[in-house]
């Protein structure tokens, strides 16, 4: 149900809008849905997916069967079960290079690195474990990790892809939307060590863009846009890093190629396509709300009452 613009304008909302001046009236505010957030959510059951995967490859026996299904996962099993972490290292590692790659609202920086630590902490976990046992440095039964097991795919499947889906409703949470006859107000607050704010006044826009995609359409929820003269919320889409692993590391010291292999990974992980666009992040732009239309409309409305006085 709609607020009246009384309820809009109550103390309790108004505490919500920091940059709100005394004479601003407030005629929308909103949130992004939590619909809008539907890639993290995917991107979480697609984590607990594949460890799960793992974890039934390596506890179950060969499958059996006849035909081109058949033979597609007796080859997938085979793969995970001679694989072990490692494989399901390189399998989210390629998971987390295309969600990257798509510079969409689910690669941002901290659900990336999520995913990169969830893919290496099963590999480093073992390879800490036979370092320790090869170099003799723990006596047996002495290891300070509990070895490496099957169980633990289990164990990790719900650990990693839960904490996903707990930040994302914490993050979708975190901003707040306001219309006013005089501006458009736009307020992060994530956990209390991310908060910015934005304030943009109705004689600074110069266009406003309604993005939906097919997915967005059957969910019912959109993206406003809102470009300024001075380009706000345009950004080159685009990330260009060195994997920062020196190169004078002799080719035949160990700690050289591990560092080499890291490197790789870093630089595979870094690249990405650049191309302008509009930047469709919830803290640049009204994101991923229920009618976005109307909302659209309403800004145009108050913008041309804006002008007019």
């Amino acid at each position: 149900m709609a607020m009246t613009a009384d309820q809009l304008n109550d103390e309790v909302n108004r505490k919500k809008i920091p940059t709100l001046t005394d004479s601003e009236q407030i005629l929308w505010m909103g949130h992004p849905t939590a619909r809008s957030m539907y890639g993290r959510y995917l991107l979480g059951g697609m984590m607990a997916g594949l460890y799960l995967f793992f974890w039934w490859a390596n506890i179950s026996e060969r499958p059996q069967g006849e035909g081109q299904m058949a033979f597609v996962i007796k080859t997938l099993h085979l793969g995970a079960d001679l694989s072990g972490v490692f494989g399901l290292m390189l399998i989210m590692l390629i998971l987390a290079k295309i969600v990257h790659f798509s510079n969409g609202p689910t690669s941002g920086k901290w659900t990336i690195l999520w995913v990169i630590f969830a893919a290496v902490a099963p590999a480093l976990w073992v390879s800490f474990e036979v370092t320790l046992n090869v170099s003799g440095l723990f006596g047996d039964g002495d290891f300070p990790l509990p070895s490496w097991n099957n169980g633990l795919y289990f164990l990790f499947a719900p650990m990693f892809a839960g904490t996903l889906i707990v930040f994302t409703v914490i993050y979708q949470r975190a901003f707040t939307y306001a219309i006013t006859d005089r501006r458009i107000h736009m307020i992060k607050r994530f956990m209390y060590f991310d908060a910015n704010s934005q304030s943009i006044g109705y004689d600074r826009i110069e266009n406003l863009i309604v993005e939906t995609s097919i997915t967005s359409r059957l969910l019912r929820f959109g993206t406003i846009q809102i470009l300024t003269a001075s380009g706000l919320n345009i950004a080159s889409d685009s990330t260009s890093l060195a994997a920062g692993v020196s190169s004078e590391t002799p080719n035949d010291e160990p700690s050289g190629g591990i560092r080499k292999i890291f490197s790789g990974i870093g630089l595979f992980l870094s690249f990405k396509r650049t191309r302008p666009k509009a930047v469709n992040e919830p803290e640049s732009c009204i994101y991923g709300i229920h009618a976005p239309e109307k909302i659209h409309l309403l800004i145009n409305q108050t913008s041309d009452a804006f002008r007019m006085s």
